[in-house]
This record gives C-alpha cells, sequence and structure tokens, in this order.
C-alpha cells in the first residue's frame, strides 16, 4: 500500500507515512453530509413500510371500541340470523376458507414483526451513526484531540507526524499562538532550522497580531539560530528591522549601528573637541576630508579637535562581530580668530655656548611645545620658564592657543651647541659619582647606597650659563629600584665645563641658582 499523499511505500502496520507523517486513513473521515443523508435514506425506508403495511390492516375495517369487534358499514343493516342450516356443500370448503384466514392473519403479523426490527435497527443506525459522528467531529474539529496526537506522536520521536497534527490544529484555532512555538521547537529537534525561520517568522513580521511575550521569544528563538549558524549578518539585518527598542538593545551587541556624533553639523566660534560613538564595542574609522572611510583609515580614539578651516567628518563602524554599520557624515566650518604666533628669543642657528630659550607668550594664550620634531598640540609639553639650550642639535617648534581653543601658527627653531672644552657629559656625570663617594654618599661607581636595595643613577639634562659663575652641565639624580624603575629626586648637581668641578645646585628665596660643595 502506498501513502496517497506522497507516493511512498508504507511499513505494514503504521497508521502514519515514515516519509512525510500522512495519516493513513483506513476508514473513511467522518462528514456531517453523509450523515445527514444515511438518516435521510433510514426515514425514507420506515416510511414507505409503514404506509405499505397500514392499508393492509385497515381492509380489515376499524374494531370498535368497546368490543374490539369489526363495526358494521354505515347505513346497512345487519341480515338476520338464519336458523337454516347451510347447504352442505361441504365442510371441506368452509375448512379452506378458515385456513386462508389463519394465513392472513399470519401475513399480517409478519409484517408487523418486520416493522418493529425496522425500526429498531433505525433507531440503532441513527444511534451508530451519532457516535461515529461525535468521535469524527472530535477527531476533526477538536483542538485538543489534534494536540494530544501530536504530543503523542512527540513522545516516540515521530516528528513529522506530531507536526501534522499541530498544522491542523492551528488550522482549527489560528488565534493559539503557542501551536506556532511548538511546531517551531519540533522543527528545531529535527535540525530543519530553516523551517523554524519560516514558522517564526510570522510573529516578527506581524507583531501586533501577537502578544508582546511572544514577538519577544519568536526572536529570541531566531537569534539563537542565527547565533549557532554564526550567521550575524542575519542578525544584524534582523535587528536593524525590529522597531521593539528593548530586543534591540538586548542584543545590540551584533548590531553595527552608524557611529553618533557629539556635534551637529554646522559653523563654530570654537574649536570643537568632536567625538564619535558607537552603540557597542568595535572600531570606528573617519576621515576628515570628506572621502569615504574603510578599514585602512584612520581609528577613532580620542576626541577629533577642529580648528580654524572647514572640515568634512565622514566615519562608520565595525563591530564585534565585523558587521559595518552605514557611512554618515558631518560637515563643519570653524570660524576664530587665530592667536599671533609665539615669538622665541633665540633665532635658529649654531652655538658656540649655552644659552636660554625665552618665549614671549601672547595675552591670555597658552604656549606648548616639542623639542623632537613633532608637531605641538594642547597635549604636549606647556612652556613655564626659559628652556636651556640643549648640546648638539635640537629642533623646538612652538605654538600658541587662546581660551577658545584657536590654535596659532608654529613657530619653529633648529640649534646646533657645540662647547669648546675638554671635559665631556661622561666626564661630567663620572665627577658627580666620584664627588658622592667621596663624601661617603654612594659605596661605589655603580650607586649603590647604604642600608638600600636600589641604587642612584645620574643622568645629563642641559647646560646652563650660571651669572658670576660661569657655564654648568645640569646633572638629574634619579633612584633606581631592584625592579629597575626610576624616579627622579629633588637633588640636581653641576658640573663646571672648563675644570670639571662637581657641585650641588639650589635655589635661593628669589628662585636664583646657588652652587654648593658636594659634601
Amino acid at each position: 500500500m502506498k501513502c496517497p499523499k506522497c507516493g511512498c511505500e508504507l511499513t505494514e502496520g503504521h497508521l502514519y507515512c515514515d516519509n512525510c507523517g500522512e495519516e493513513i486513513r483506513i476508514v473513511p473521515d467522518f462528514e456531517p453530509e453523509i450523515e445527514r443523508e444515511m438518516n435521510e435514506t433510514l426515514a425514507t425506508l420506515f416510511v414507505e413500510l409503514a404506509e405499505e403495511t397500514i392499508p393492509e390492516l385497515s381492509k380489515e375495517g376499524t374494531q370498535d371500541a368497546g368490543t374490539g369487534l369489526p363495526e358494521e358499514k354505515t347505513g346497512e343493516t345487519a341480515p338476520e340470523r338464519s336458523e337454516e342450516k347451510p347447504e352442505e356443500a361441504g365442510d371441506g370448503e368452509k375448512s379452506e376458507e378458515r385456513n386462508g384466514k389463519k394465513k392472513k392473519k399470519g401475513k399480517k403479523k409478519g409484517r408487523q414483526g418486520w416493522i418493529i426490527a425496522a425500526i429498531f435497527l433505525f433507531l440503532a443506525a441513527v444511534g451508530a451513526a451519532g457516535a461515529w459522528g461525535n468521535y469524527s467531529y472530535r477527531r476533526m474539529y477538536s483542538v485538543e484531540y489534534q494536540i494530544e496526537q501530536a504530543e503523542e506522536a512527540a513522545a516516540l520521536k515521530r516528528y513529522a507526524q506530531a507536526i501534522s497534527w499541530l498544522e491542523k490544529a492551528y488550522e482549527l484555532e489560528p488565534e493559539n499562538k503557542e501551536i506556532l512555538f511548538r511546531i517551531a521547537d519540533y522543527y528545531d529537534i529535527q535540525g530543519q532550522y530553516d523551517m523554524v525561520l519560516s514558522t517564526l517568522e510570522g510573529v516578527i513580521q506581524e507583531p501586533d497580531s501577537y502578544r508582546g511575550t511572544e514577538v519577544e521569544r519568536a526572536y529570541l528563538k531566531i537569534i539563537e539560530i542565527y547565533r549557532e549558524q554564526e550567521d550575524y549578518q542575519a542578525i544584524n539585518d534582523l535587528l536593524r528591522a525590529c522597531d521593539r527598542e528593548d530586543i534591540v538593545t538586548e542584543f545590540q551587541q551584533f548590531l553595527a549601528k552608524p557611529p553618533e556624533f557629539s556635534y551637529e553639523g554646522g559653523r563654530y566660534q570654537e574649536v570643537l573637541p568632536l567625538k564619535l560613538s558607537a552603540n557597542t564595542s568595535g572600531k570606528i574609522y573617519y576621515t576628515l576630508d570628506g572621502t569615504r572611510p574603510n578599514k585602512s583609515s584612520q581609528v577613532y580614539t580620542a576626541p577629533i579637535f577642529l580648528e580654524i578651516g572647514s572640515y568634512i567628518v565622514t566615519a562608520y563602524f565595525v563591530n564585534d562581530y565585523g558587521m559595518e554599520s552605514d557611512v554618515v557624515s558631518n560637515t563643519y566650518h570653524i570660524e576664530l580668530q587665530a592667536p599671533p604666533a609665539p615669538e622665541v628669543s633665540e633665532d635658529s642657528g649654531d652655538y658656540r655656548e649655552p644659552r636660554m630659550i625665552e618665549v614671549a607668550v601672547p595675552e591670555d594664550c597658552t604656549v606648548y611645545y616639542t623639542s623632537d620634531e613633532s608637531e605641538p598640540t594642547i597635549d604636549s609639553s606647556r612652556y613655564t620658564a626659559a628652556i636651556s639650550m640643549p648640546l648638539g642639535r635640537s629642533v623646538y617648534k612652538f605654538i600658541a592657543v587662546s581660551p577658545e581653543g584657536a590654535v596659532s601658527e608654529i613657530t619653529e627653531r633648529t640649534y646646533n651647541l657645540e662647547l669648546h672644552t675638554d671635559v665631556t657629559v661622561d666626564m661630567a656625570v663620572a665627577n658627580v659619582i666620584q664627588a658622592l663617594m667621596k663624601a661617603d654618599v654612594l659605596l661605589d661607581e655603580n650607586g649603590k647606597l647604604r642600608g638600600m636595595s636600589g641604587r642612584n643613577v645620574y643622568k645629563y639634562n642641559a647646560v646652563v650659563r650660571i651669572e658670576g659663575s660661569g657655564d654648568y652641565y645640569v646633572i638629574y639624580e634619579y633612584y633606581e629600584d631592584a625592579a629597575g624603575g626610576q624616579s627622579k629626586t629633588e637633588r640636581m648637581y653641576g658640573v663646571n665645563i672648563q675644570d670639571g668641578a662637581a657641585c650641588r645646585i639650589t635655589y635661593d628665596a628669589e628662585g636664583k641658582i646657588v652652587l654648593l660643595d658636594i659634601s
């Protein structure tokens, strides 16, 4: 025997197709129309039998209500009884007449019994039809029955049959959304993830037709499947189309929203510390000239300071799962009166004696500088006092920044200081160490200290001219702990560049340099 739905050969004794789950109906399903026709046929048969039988009974005449004997015909007089004996024509004829009457009475009684039997048969048939109708109705139109059958099939791991029963139940009661989730669960158990997604798509596509918890449950299940498949793009697309803010927030780590700008585009009379933010962890790539950014562009790590000029800031976000947001852009015009560039006392050039580099700071401004040829910013060293010109070649760059954040042009100076002396920097450092050993401050040339696990380290800082005393190397003292970490102490030492004599440098109450003997 083959399945009427898919045509596959059926296993003997099975009530369901092992391939498609179709139920094999040995007895046709009951239909209300068939029941009605059965009832009408039986009723018609009953009437015909009654009509056929009752006229036979009426031919015998009606019986008297009192005596039970047949009544005489109306308008006729009963004949007088004759005392004459009937002709002896025969006792045989009379006997035959009596036997004929008995046979007629026998036939009447037979028909009556048959009618009674037919009535009982009719009633039994109607009862059986009603019982079958009730069973068939329950089977075809009871949601509870369909669900019970689905649960029994699922308990036997016949999930295709269980799904078939649930689909019938859902047709009967489409408002019962729990049935959909049961169907999805059975598909999930079988690993038919496409069918799970197809089953639950209706829930998220028509959220107004479902309760909030049902919608959330559908999203949870769909996202769980996509996560197992590592299809993060599908999750990203799903969340971008979702208008449930609570769901988007719960799974925002999978969503790549465009970066948000801390300032709207427009014209400003101040420097803007523009901040870019994303909805979750990842990287923001940006450009300032309007070109489309990519993964080779600048990565946002700190506020972007937009100074005087025009900027087209274009950015996009890539989350930790590699999902990319849309590209967004804002245009900014910064219109400020820039302060004048700082004025530096010493011009660029070669020098044979130490000089102090002094800067004239513009009114209400702050000056920042670098000495390694890099571009100065507000994060660079702040100028607070004259700077000692270092030995050898050096490049200084200075900027002035107004209170509004406007930045001046850069003032750049290049120096090359060479001293005419036989005392080198290394000699100066060694002279300081020898003087401290003589004073019993250090135990050896490595800077070892009495009772300390660490040691002292001495480094050249600058060369300065001390009024009335000559030119000196300035040596700073550092303490190095056992782990190698160094911290600057408050002590400074000076070494005369001509004779190499070491001394200690300190300051008086007026801030002037004072030289002290090391002892």
